[in-house]
């Protein structure tokens, strides 16, 4: 999806965030891409879903989540 947007030189309307994601890659000298499965990177993920799941913009652990614990 990424290499799509950057080369994507469509001029009709584009959502604004896709504008925003070419402005980025284009302002990059390279960029690269790595494929890690959710398997091998589970407390990126974990942590990814919590937060999308609360409104909170910055949330701080003392100590990890047990969702995290569970994984590590």
């Amino acid at each position: 999806n990424v290499i799509y947007i950057s080369e994507s030189k469509s001029s009709g309307s584009k959502n604004a965030l896709i504008k925003r994601i070419q402005q980025v890659l284009a302002s990059e000298e390279s960029w690269s891409l790595t494929y890690v499965p959710r398997e091998t990177n589970r407390v990126a993920d974990a942590l990814t879903k919590m937060a999308l799941s609360t409104v909170d913009s910055l949330r701080i652990f003392e100590v990890p989540p047990i969702r995290i614990k569970e994984i590590l």
